[in-house]
């Protein structure tokens, strides 16, 4: 071989195994990206809840965003102020943000978590993005607002998760078999909540009932129940009519429950049969209770207050 032939033959080798490292760097880059990028943003006990069910087995992880002791209502100023840093960084690394702007156009989950990644997908779980889209049954309370709580009819929980499931598929078709799987176990576990939550009230004689909060709205119309009376002014705020005319309400009608979404009070006890008192978590934050591993939907069971 000539000597310019070896240097041809010299300079191709090289520029081979430039490109050659090249695609590996460029391999393991994709590879790392991908790696990080396969997260979920959410900031609601429900969504954290779908988005980890229908994800188990995989490598897909999910971030509860918010301060565990903050209710639904204070998220978003939390997102405003301390917790638009966080949700920046988180926002750069995640894939989808998991959110209920449909039935709660003030979740601030999205728009701040965009701010680190303009590429960021939305996934909302109460309403489908299709030409036929599928949605929760979304209730509209007297204010003319559509209820945010409409994860306590479990009803919905089966719609919330079908509606995850697909977007899920379609992000991540990899997993779609793991997340079919996912979802059939979740359609079961939801089916045995309703057959629990059902007997509860059947055994119980649970028909009429007085609500002492709004939240309650979707839990009284998903399980069918007649709403006699709401009383949704805060405790503390009751006057004297107030206090006698739920007694009275109590006293005449033996049949009636209140139903409240907050352990009952001395006062309250004196008013109201203890008896005849329902307490329904409105799982509207992450509180001491979470969501359980194993038991995701606990937190959604109904039962007598026993004192």
């Amino acid at each position: 071989m000539t000597p310019l032939m070896n240097r041809i033959s010299s300079s191709v080798k090289a520029t081979t195994q430039a490109g050659a490292l090249s695609c590996l760097f460029w391999a393991g880059s994709m590879v790392s990206i991908n790696a990080n990028a396969e997260d979920i943003l959410t900031s609601t006990p429900v969504t954290y809840a779908l988005a980890t069910e229908l994800t188990k087995g995989t490598d897909i992880t999910t971030e509860y965003l918010p301060p565990k002791r903050y209710g639904i209502d204070r998220l978003p100023n939390w997102f405003g102020s301390k917790g638009a840093s966080k949700v920046l960084q988180s926002g750069k690394r995640a894939t989808v943000v998991l959110t209920l702007s449909s039935i709660w156009p003030a979740d601030p989950t999205f728009i701040y978590a965009r701010q680190g990644n303009i590429r960021l997908v939305e996934v909302d779980a109460a309403q489908a993005i299709t030409p036929r889209a599928q949605g929760v049954a979304a209730l509209t309370l007297s204010s003319g607002d559509v209820s945010k709580y409409a994860w306590l009819n479990p009803t919905n929980l089966t719609r919330m998760a079908a509606i995850v499931a697909d977007d899920f598929k379609l992000l991540w078709p990899a997993q779609a078999d793991a997340i079919d799987g996912n979802l059939q176990r979740v359609m079961l576990d939801v089916r045995e909540l309703i057959n629990k939550q059902q007997a509860v009230l059947l055994d119980n004689d649970v028909d009429s009932v007085l609500l002492l909060s709004e939240s309650l709205e979707d839990f009284a119309s998903g399980s069918q129940l007649f709403v006699v009376e709401r009383m949704f002014k805060a405790e503390l705020e009751w006057t004297e009519q107030d206090k006698a005319k739920l007694k009275a309400m109590f006293s005449e009608d033996d049949a009636l429950w209140l139903v409240t979404t907050k352990k009952p009070t001395t006062l309250l006890q004196s008013l109201v049969p203890i008896e005849r008192m329902l307490v329904v978590d409105p799982v509207d934050r992450w509180g001491s209770a979470g969501i359980h591993a194993k038991a995701p939907f606990t937190r959604w069971e109904v039962r007598p207050f026993k004192g």
